[in-house]
């Protein structure tokens, strides 16, 4: 038996926001779960998990179910996500080189 994982209140509730976003889009386009299952190659109960909210479906399959049903992640346009992109990779070379790379020798020759 697989154990949900342990997650905190605001990080089930945004889960819960989320799936309910996906679902209210999906509806909008009048789209059926079985054909929003075929487009992301899972079966219709994944689709169901994820309209539940359900944490154990790989965050990629939701993120690619939010994009199928319009909503925008992080970023509106290719070229804005793009842009955050190198925003982002400029922030972490700005990380000392030990925040980097922790590539640290052990030494436990007591």
């Amino acid at each position: 038996m697989t154990r949900s994982p342990s997650l905190s209140t605001r990080t089930q509730t945004t889960l819960h926001i989320f799936a309910s976003m996906i679902r209210a889009a999906r509806l909008e386009r009048k789209m059926p779960q079985q054909e929003l299952a075929e487009r992301l190659g899972v079966s219709r109960q994944t689709v169901s998990a994820i309209e539940k909210g359900d944490a154990k479906v790989a965050i990629g399959t939701v993120f690619e179910a939010a994009a199928i049903v319009g909503i925008p992640l992080l970023a509106e346009s290719t070229r804005d996500l793009q842009r955050l992109s190198t925003t982002v990779a400029g922030l972490a070379s700005l990380l000392p080189e030990r925040a980097r790379s922790a590539n640290v020798e052990l030494d436990d020759d007591f």
